[in-house]
Order: structure tokens, then C-alpha cells, then sequence
């Protein structure tokens, strides 16, 4: 019997990887929100240990993105109906700040802002694509991914699914 090629093997150690992440799909716990500090918009800073208590969303954003862009005023309308139950934070990644206050101004968000200037907390949280937004428990756990734009209704159905 052979051994399989590299390129054989490298697939199914990819395979295996899929099925064991698939496997642990539907456990409670998933990975834990990174605990980094950035600066908020309004020259503070926070964390997202911050979030403990409390369910949230956590949106990656750049003013260059338009998918980024297109998705802002659908996050704000949701934002503002399930602010009660359900905080946003929106975090400028590998971006200037005048281009991304002046978006903020231009789409009017108001949820909560954080600078992630040299995509320190992008590479922790493991982004792949721009936008990507992601469903943290109360517990500070990481129930759910999306990578790319999400609609007023999609994201209402996630947060309903993995939050609620």
C-alpha cells in the first residue's frame, strides 16, 4: 500500500478539520471574544471583555469597503430596535480616521465605534473578508460568523437565531 501524496494528504487533514468544526457546530460554547483594547471614535478606549453580560454583534468595517458602506444604515435600523437586548459595535479596521468619521456621519450610525488602525483585533478574530460580523453570547463566546454583506432581514434572522 502507497502513501498518499502531500496534496492527498493536505486534503484530507482539511477534510477532517471541516467535519470536526462541523461537529462542534451545535455546542453552546464557541471561542471566546479576543480581549483586546482598541480606541473608541470618541478618543476613549474599551474592550471587548466590555461586552460580558450582554449579547452583541460585532461588525468589521473599512469607508474603502462598499459592501461595508451598503450594510451601515441596515445595522443602525436594526441597532435601534433591539438596543435593549442586543449591543453593536462596529470596528474601523486598516482605515484612516477622517474617512471613517466622515462615513459614520454620512450613514449615521450610532452604535458603538471602535479603531482598529493596524488590523490588530481583524487578525485576532480571524476576518477573511470585509465586512464580516460576529454574534457574541452573553457569555463572551463567538456563536456566529458571517463574512460579507448582511440585509436588514438577514441580520434580524441571525441575531434571533444565535442570540436570542
Amino acid at each position: 500500500m502507497s502513501t498518499p501524496s502531500r496534496p492527498t494528504r493536505l486534503a484530507l487533514f482539511a477534510a477532517l478539520l471541516l467535519l470536526a468544526t462541523a461537529c462542534g457546530a451545535g455546542s453552546d460554547a464557541g471561542p471566546p471574544v479576543p480581549d483586546l483594547a482598541y480606541e473608541t471614535f470618541d478618543g476613549g478606549e474599551a474592550s471587548l471583555a466590555d461586552l460580558a453580560g450582554e449579547p452583541a454583534v460585532v461588525n468589521f468595517w473599512a469607508s474603502w469597503c462598499p459592501p461595508c458602506v451598503a450594510e451601515m444604515p441596515d445595522f443602525e435600523r436594526v441597532h435601534l430596535d433591539v438596543r435593549d437586548e442586543v449591543r453593536f459595535v462596529g470596528i474601523n479596521t486598516q482605515d484612516g480616521l477622517p474617512e471613517a468619521q466622515r462615513l459614520v456621519e454620512e450613514t449615521g450610525v450610532t452604535y458603538d465605534l471602535g479603531l482598529d488602525p493596524d488590523g490588530e483585533l481583524f487578525r485576532e478574530f480571524g476576518v477573511v473578508s470585509m465586512p464580516s460580523t460576529f454574534f457574541v453570547t452573553a457569555e463572551g463566546t463567538i456563536a456566529h460568523r458571517h463574512a460579507g454583506l448582511l440585509t436588514e432581514a438577514q441580520l434580524r434572522e441571525l441575531i434571533d437565531e444565535h442570540l436570542r
